[in-house]
């Protein structure tokens, strides 16, 4: 079972339609996000881990959320993006204040907080480990 030249010729004119489709949907979610459009803010901060294509678009909603300072797990999201260098040159720095919000705000929410307990002692380690790191402790 082969694919005839014909064939193979129209799978991949599908495959760079569906690429630009994939491109032009993004572009008009970041233009309803550009108009305070919540839930295409979310989905282009999802494309973090899934879409390593669109890392630095992820990145930079995810900055845009994260200084609205209301959500624990958008602030380690950012963090983890710093750190790992997920959508710009790695900054463990950053990373590090990033993180020490999120504990802060998860601290201020208590219940309320979007970060589990687990959650919440995995970003503390985080914070020991580059503070050791960075020679801090």
């Amino acid at each position: 079972m082969g694919f005839s030249l014909k064939q193979l010729g129209a799978t991949c004119k599908n495959w760079l339609d569906w690429s630009a489709r994939r491109k032009a949907y993004y572009c008009a979610l970041e233009e309803k996000a550009k108009q305070g459009d919540k839930q295409a803010i979310y989905k282009l901060i999802s494309l973090y881990p899934a879409f390593p294509k669109y890392y630095p678009l992820a990145l930079q909603w995810t900055k845009y959320q994260a200084h609205q300072g209301k959500d624990c797990l958008i602030l380690v999201q950012l963090a983890q993006m710093l750190e790992g260098g997920y959508g710009a040159v790695a900054d463990e720095k950053q990373a590090l204040t990033w993180y020490e919000r999120a504990l802060s705000l998860h601290i201020l929410q208590g219940k309320h907080s979007s970060l589990s307990v687990e959650q919440a002692n995995l970003v503390q380690n985080r914070i020991q480990a580059l503070r050791q790191k960075m020679g801090w402790n």
